[in-house]
């Protein structure tokens, strides 16, 4: 694999929604050499043609690299299929990674990570902060128009990704044509069991928000990979806090989703092994 050949793909983009396990990804993706990922992990150069081109030459050193970009967002971005069709239009090879997480779950671990980083939506009650949450699952109309986009596209599933990371690291790498990483962090990153102050967590959110604005991505990542910070202000929640309680019809609905999001998955895809999935754009 990959003996003096070039990589089968110029970039790779993740997307999915948030707490699906981009972190975990990006966390052990950034540790492989054959993967050049920017400053921080949401860098959104589908959105800007010229800026990939870019950033492309700057960061990747020499042959034999992919430049790979991680975005929660990107899955419901108007931009997203406008960018791709660009970068196709210019010659890049770009693999599509979808990440998929059964939605009540992820539900749950959103509602409980939002309460914990000052989002809006948990000073504004607990109905609010559910509506919120169930109004940015994936759908499967979004993911009929990724399948659209006329690109490579592997969907992984979470239990599989976090289960089963070596299979989803080898079956990655066979199709990136790129060495099996020798690295495997097993360790979940960014785990929605721990809590921080709200008000504090507010004012947290507002200086990330700065320092991207500004242009400090690379300080800004360097304060969230921080350990010392990590330690000094999360605390575990406590036992009782670990549950989250969805409304009836939310649970109907979200699982009512997952599960055509699955369906639409398998019509487009081959699987590859238990919760991963390929769907070549010649096929």
């Amino acid at each position: 694999m990959n003996k003096g050949q070039p990589p089968q793909y110029d970039y790779l983009l993740v997307v999915g929604p948030g707490r699906s396990g981009t972190d975990f990804l990006y966390a052990n993706l950034r540790q492989h050499p054959q993967f050049a990922f920017p400053e921080i992990k949401e860098a959104g150069y589908y959105r800007a043609p010229r800026r990939f081109e870019k950033e492309y030459g700057q960061l990747l050193g020499g042959e034999g690299k992919i430049l790979a970009d991680i975005s929660n967002l990107a899955y419901k971005d108007r931009l997203l299929g406008p960018g791709v069709s660009a970068l196709k239009g210019r010659g890049v090879r770009v693999l599509l990674v979808v990440l998929l997480r059964e939605h009540c779950d992820r539900a749950r671990s959103m509602v409980r990570f939002r309460k914990s980083r000052g989002h809006l939506a948990a000073w504004l009650g607990a109905n609010r902060l559910e509506q919120s949450v169930v109004r940015d699952r994936l759908t499967p109309e979004q993911l009929e128009a990724i399948y659209g986009l006329d690109v490579d596209v592997l969907a992984i599933e979470f239990s599989a990704l976090t289960k089963s990371l070596g299979q989803v690291s080898r079956h990655l790498s066979s199709l990136c044509g790129v060495s099996i990483s020798e690295h495997v962090e097993a360790r979940i990153t960014n785990r929605s069991v721990r809590c921080r102050n709200l008000v504090l967590s507010t004012l947290a959110t507002l200086g990330a928000t700065v320092l991207r604005t500004l242009g400090f991505r690379h300080l800004l990542q360097r304060l969230k990979d921080s350990e010392y910070l990590d330690r000094l202000v999360f605390v575990p929640l406590l036992e009782d806090e670990w549950e989250v309680i969805l409304k009836a019809e939310s649970v109907r609905l979200l699982e009512q989703t997952f599960a055509e999001c699955r369906s639409t998955i398998q019509l487009h895809s081959q699987a590859l092994a238990k919760g991963i999935y390929f769907r070549h754009a010649d096929r």
